[in-house]
């Protein structure tokens, strides 16, 4: 029973596993935001750490170290969406039979807690073990688990990196996957929101390792920015493209998204501030001038670009009803 209502609160028809219109607001579309950050991150880093470049490496830590803290985040945005936030560890474990574990496979949201748990745990071993290389966590036997790990073959480094990434690469999607399930018109036929929050989970991952690694000092001129700067372009391109697509599929479903007071922040901060205005930057990026400033100025507008989407997405479906402030 209190699995039931668990699900319920949140949502989701605990018979079908199709959610029922929703009260969604800003803890669900930070929760989007930060939870595609904390997937892309954690996978890029984890594809660079695979490729084995040597110069990569400050890349690699940032984005480890991004990650656990923002999974922690999104874990206290749905315990506290979640209603009742005593009881959010019913979406992992049956009440009535503890220690028994809950799995639903055909309710989103049991896959989405349980995808969210297990990227927790390998974003939690990444964050410590950088910390533990850069000194900042002396602890012996962590140092020596530490020095174990890293001392393993190859292939099991490999198969860490894997299944790390595609857990990641899992959440970034993930939260669009769940938006569909809705029984809302609107986001049940999106069906490539679950694509679009993967690529906009991209650009804005590399979007952010760019901001952050330029304000500790990088050069636009460094390899990893290079190429952490060509791979945001080729997000950003297939983010429009996935955009386009959708919303030629959705017709007439697709107003809510692109008129009205929606409509003007959907064209003014999502298309023009967040995806064509990177681009342009990113190119202005190649001439003569001011490089540093204009990777910057297009990785910032990437971000909120990122997250206006994601409210648009979310709140203009839910309108008069949910106000846009509502949290």
């Amino acid at each position: 029973m209190t699995a039931v209502i668990a699900l319920a609160q949140f949502g989701v028809n605990p018979q079908s596993g199709i959610a029922n219109a929703p009260h969604w607001g800003w803890y669900v579309v930070l929760y989007f935001f930060l939870g595609g950050l904390a997937g892309g991150c954690y996978f890029i880093a984890s594809l660079l750490a695979l490729l084995g470049d040597p110069r990569d490496r400050p890349a690699i830590r940032l984005g480890y170290l991004i990650a656990f803290p923002l999974v922690v985040i999104c874990g206290i945005l749905l315990i506290i969406d979640l209603g009742v936030p005593l009881r959010f560890w019913h979406m992992l474990i049956e009440s009535q039979h503890v220690p028994k574990l809950m799995f639903k496979g055909w309710s989103p949201i049991s896959v989405g807690s349980w995808a969210l748990t297990a990227f927790g745990f390998f974003a939690f071993v990444s964050f410590v073990g950088v910390l533990v290389a850069s000194g900042r966590i002396r602890k012996p036997l962590l140092v020596r688990l530490d020095a174990r790990a890293r001392e393993a073959p190859r292939p099991l480094a490999v198969l860490w990196g894997i299944l790390g990434a595609f857990f990641g690469f899992f959440l970034a999607g993930y939260t669009g996957v769940l938006v569909t399930a809705s029984g809302e018109a609107v986001w049940h036929n999106a069906q490539l929101l679950g694509a679009l929050f993967l690529t906009s989970a991209a650009s804005t991952s590399y979007a952010l390792l760019l901001l952050l690694l330029l304000r500790r000092g990088a050069s636009c001129a460094d390899p990893t920015l290079t190429k952490l700067a060509r791979a945001d372009r080729w997000a950003i391109a297939l983010e429009i493209l996935v955009l386009t697509i959708m919303l030629v599929g959705l017709g007439g479903l697709a107003r809510p998204f692109i008129t009205g007071g929606f409509g003007i922040v959907f064209w003014l901060g999502v298309v023009l501030i967040g995806l064509l205005a990177p681009l342009v930057l990113h190119w202005r990026a190649h001439h003569p001038g001011d490089a540093h400033r204009n990777v910057k100025l297009a990785a910032t507008c990437t971000l909120v670009g990122g997250l206006l989407l994601r409210f648009v997405i979310v709140m203009s479906p839910q309108w008069p009803t949910v106000k846009p402030w509502f949290l």
